[in-house]
């Protein structure tokens, strides 16, 4: 038993001797398959008391002991649905799972053919039949025993005058598209293809009520080792299975009750409320109500290098693989169908408990994507919103489908699959392959000739590359549409690439395509048509350069004459300000007049196109548009040093700062050149920091400093779990509701343009060295210094001592700059360069802010 904070995970079960116990209760068996949601104090106390190892080994005796006298279980909701499709349509070979897979070499048929009756042995599903109870409510029934045979199929012959593909394409759509009986076991078929004396294609058939993708994956690996252990007289080394998915069957309907039940429910009403819209691509013709769906299936071809790109976007921003092309693909559907809502099913592996893992068994549910694609945004804008939708998803994938069509109603259409009719999947769990001293297997394309939906696609990373196919229904599409679809998916991705930060609309497709996008209006065509005017130095009659007291940091920009209107002058004049801005460091626009965060706005965004409004680790007030306030602090204690979340994974490149209403005293934003903190420091110290980099550590307890809700934007932990993994934070639950994190980071980094070495961190924000006496004091009476708010290490985890802290101090106040903010001034920063922090004042002050540039630290390496 794992224990991690106050979730408990069943993690293994093959436990020494269980300790002499009295034989509990049945219910006790419930609750220690469910101790991540259950209360243990529902638990009796000579049960509850016992340690994790003892509570692990009750739970495998009680498994191993239930003696299963009952061979009789309901359903799962998944499997309930397809025994009612069925039912509907008798001899229906659309949920066949046809897998074929090459074995080269010295083939031992009797050790194979064990090897799949041990597998049968082992997963009491695969010897399940599925029949109705007095009541006429369907059961599935588990035969004690099942010996599966394997056909062996000679067909070396035949392919001395035809070829072995055809022939071998023609045999496994045959066996794919023979029906099952569900109420005859089994439910899984096996046939060997002789090709040569050293040659064979294995063809697996199972029906999907008894199985998923993912089984197919055990499946496979659990032959491999048999067969390497049989075929050499070895017994079998896999450990016996502590649960089958019978007994999932039962909890799933013991656990998707009251609370549980209630909560799913309610964000899905939520999500999908209303009327979901459906999705109108254009279609060939129109679809047939009477025959079953045929589809066909066509190879998506990317370029190899687009891979690459596509990961180190993700790498920036934050998302999955999966995120980024759910994004492009729904980005692919937008612009066909010209719907701004636009929904698109996915598999998910429901797979969240350890001990399901290695069950075959049908887990995989079907849940609903909704992105909404109003205002235009950019595509680095939409993957924000896919991502959150995603995470949604992800965190209450547990809700049948089924049960979600049961209590939505949706209108329904025939040979259509309510709610969605595209899929989208990432195909991350494929046929392993393997190899023994006289055999190797690998896997065979089968053409399935079904389609569920109106279109699927089915992507997967291979070797660093990104493969896949489309599925498709044949009575809506043409080959050549669907051809012209995977080109124009094509030519979107490596758009998406070369520059995330355009507007979806403005995305390169097929120009074929494009002409059938809304038209824009001449007027829009010429805005999209102006270019900024690039010069190389700024109208001498139009603004002065200046030094801020006979120092060029910050360099000083104001109006030389009283119309200069300055969003405009800085739109056209980006050119220089990008290149000042990278001399200087920070630039001071005085003097033109900007009363209002939307004139800040205008002007920041004339600089930078794409600001960021949505990020940052504290708490910050909206102003407008992508303005906020400044973080808030006390007005009567400085904010020292840092460069903005250097400390995270990503961080902006561009700050902006602009003063609304001036402090009546002090308050000023002091900035530090982070290129001379670097030249400074004295060697010894820059050397080991620069050597051994970072580790920040930070434990959100509610109450002190900022809570992990609000760092993360978020109060579901699976949507912090999964922005820790794709920031690579570690982290783990504590107690009380407690998330200590570790993040990894650099001490001095080079900056991507100058290639200049900065000193650009948060070590001042972080170690308790730099708070004040009494504050420090009383923390570390209270905690030790792992067990901090938030501190600091070296990256090693070693201390950083107070000296070197203090070094670092008196170096930064050697070089910080300060100014007096007036009404209206605006400052840029290059984040990298230069640090920044804030000095405590009196009276109302005001300063806005905006960010923009993403840019991460995977992608600098």
């Amino acid at each position: 038993m794992q224990v991690k904070g106050s979730r408990f995970k069943v993690c293994s079960l093959a436990p020494p001797a269980s300790p002499a116990l009295p034989a509990p209760p049945a219910h006790i068996l419930t609750l220690l398959l469910n101790l991540e949601r259950s209360d243990v104090t529902q638990l009796p106390p000579e049960i509850a008391n016992l340690s994790d190892t003892e509570k692990r080994s009750l739970l495998a005796k009680l498994l191993r002991d239930k003696a299963r006298q009952e061979r009789t279980f309901p359903l799962s909701f998944a499997q309930q649905r397809l025994w009612f499709l069925d039912q509907l349509e008798p001899g229906s070979h659309a949920y066949n799972i046809p897998v074929a897979a090459r074995l080269s070499g010295e083939l031992d048929v009797t050790a194979l053919e064990s090897a799949l009756n041990e597998i049968v042995r082992r997963h009491e599903v695969l010897r399940a039949t599925f029949q109705t109870d007095d009541r006429g409510d369907p059961v599935q029934v588990i035969e004690p025993e099942l010996t599966l045979s394997l056909a062996v199929i000679d067909l070396r012959a035949r392919l001395q005058t035809e070829s072995e593909e055809s022939v071998v394409r023609e045999r496994a759509t045959q066996e794919a598209q023979h029906p099952f009986d569900l109420s005859h076991a089994p439910l899984i078929r096996a046939n060997l293809l002789r090709l040569a004396d050293a040659e064979h294609v294995i063809l697996l058939t199972l029906h999907h009520i008894i199985a998923d993708g993912w089984s197919m994956g055990v499946l496979v690996r659990e032959l491999a080792a048999l067969y390497e252990a049989f075929s050499q007289g070895e017994p079998s080394p896999l450990p016996e299975l502590p649960i089958q998915y019978a007994d999932y069957a039962v909890w799933q309907r013991q656990h998707l009750q009251g609370e549980t039940w209630d909560s799913l429910l309610s964000y899905w009403r939520q999500q999908l409320g209303g009327s979901p819209p459906t999705l109108k691509l254009p279609t060939d013709r129109t679809p047939s109500a009477d025959n079953p769906p045929e589809g066909a299936t066509l190879p998506l071809k990317l370029p190899a290098e687009l891979s690459p790109k596509l990961k180190k976007l993700c790498q920036e921003e934050g998302v999955t693989l999966f995120m980024a092309l759910l994004a492009a693909f729904q980005t692919l559907l937008h612009r066909y169908s010209n719907q701004e809502d636009i929904l698109v099913g996915t598999d998910v592996a429901n797979r969240q408990r350890e001990e399901t893992e290695p069950l075959i068994g049908f887990f995989v549910n079907l849940v609903v994507l909704r992105t909404d694609f109003s205002g235009n945004p950019t595509f680095r804008e939409l993957l924000r919103r896919v991502r959150q939708v995603a995470l949604g998803a992800y965190a209450h994938q547990e809700l049948p489908f089924e049960k979600l069509v049961e209590a939505l109603q949706p209108e329904r259409q025939a040979n259509q699959v309510p709610l969605v009719q595209v899929l989208f999947v990432l195909q991350n769990t494929p046929m392993p392959a393997f190899e023994t001293s006289t055999l190797s297997l690998k896997s065979v394309e089968v053409n399935d000739q079904t389609s569920k939906f109106n279109l699927g696609l089915f992507v997967g990373d291979r070797e660093g590359q990104l493969v896949g196919n489309w599925r498709y229904r044949t009575d809506l599409f043409d080959t050549s549409t669907i051809e012209r679809l995977s080109q124009n998916f094509a030519m979107l991705l490596e758009s998406i690439v070369a520059n995330p930060d355009t507007r979806l609309n403005q995305l390169k497709l097929e120009p074929e395509t494009n002409n059938k996008r809304k038209q824009r209006s001449p007027r829009l065509k010429k805005l999209k048509h102006t270019k900024p005017k690039a010069v190389s130095f700024p109208s001498e009659d139009l603004v002065k350069i200046s030094d801020l007291e006979g120092e060029s940091f910050p360099l000083v920009i104001q109006p030389a004459a009283a119309e200069v209107e300055l969003a405009e002058w800085a739109s056209q004049n980006r050119e220089y300000l990008e290149k000042t801005l990278l001399q200087h460091g920070a630039i001071l626009l005085r003097g033109f007049q900007t009363r209002s965060a939307t004139d800040f706005e205008t002007v920041a965004q004339g600089i930078c196109p794409h600001l960021f409004g949505d990020y940052g680790d504290l708490p910050r007030e909206s102003i407008n548009g992508q303005v906020y306030g400044a973080t808030p602090y006390p007005a009567e204690q400085a904010i020292r040093f840092h460069n903005e979340s250097s400390h995270m994974h990503c961080w902006p490149q561009k700050l902006f700062f602009c003063c609304l209403s001036a402090a009546q005293e002090g308050g000023a934003t002091p900035i530090v050149d982070c290129r001379r903190i670097y030249q400074q420091l004295e060697p010894e110290i820059r050397d080991r920091f620069e050597r051994k980099g970072l580790m920040y550590a930070r434990n959100y307890t509610e109450g002190l400093d900022v809570s992990w809700q609000d760092f993360f934007h978020t109060d579901d932990p699976s949507q912090v779990e999964e922005f820790c993994h794709a920031a690579g934070i570690e982290f783990e639950w504590k107690g009380d509701n407690c998330l200590a994190t570790r993040q990894y980071s650099p001490a001095v980094i080079q900056h991507p343009q100058t290639g200049e070495k900065v000193f650009f961190n948060q070590i001042q924000l972080h170690h308790i060295a730099c708070l004040e006496p009494t504050t420090r004091s009383s923390l570390l009476s209270l905690f030790s210094p792992q067990d901090l708010p938030r501190h600091v290490f070296y990256g090693d985890g070693t201390p950083i001592s107070d000296e070197e802290i203090q070094a670092v101090l008196a170096t930064y106040e050697q070089e910080a700059r300060r100014f007096q903010w007036q009404e209206g001034d605006i400052v840029i920063l290059d984040n990298m360069i230069t640090a920044h922090g804030r000095d405590p004042y009196l009276g109302d002050r005001k300063v806005v802010v905006a960010m923009g540039e993403m840019i991460s630290k995977q992608a600098l390496s």
